[in-house]
């Protein structure tokens, strides 16, 4: 078994994980409940983890991680809404505010 990820919130880890379930790789989430001692363990050995029970799946895992970061990444920058000048990150497509669509 292999530590693949360590995400900064537990959205992150267990859509990692269905990605990869989803792939047909067998897979644990660890430490989902470990924020209720954030402060008193180091914080970043309290966030969620995702592990991969089979080494041998390790390439394909590799390239579903790599392609679920390049995603995460590609989102186009933030934006400014015309309609009521909200401010909004990339990966949204539409104002959360007034529901305004991100310009072209």
């Amino acid at each position: 078994m292999m530590r693949l990820y360590r995400a900064a919130d537990l959205i992150e880890a267990t859509h990692l994980k269905t990605l990869l379930d989803s792939a047909g790789l067998d897979t644990v989430l660890r430490n989902e409940n470990m924020s209720r001692v954030a402060g008193e363990v180091p914080f970043i050995e309290c966030w969620p983890e995702v592990w991969l029970r089979d080494e041998r799946d390790e390439p394909l895992a590799q390239r579903i991680l790599d392609d679920f970061k390049n995603r995460r990444r590609n989102h186009g920058p933030a934006w400014t809404c015309a309609h009521c000048n909200e401010w909004l990150e990339g990966q949204f497509t539409a104002c959360w505010k007034c529901g305004a669509n991100k310009p072209m």
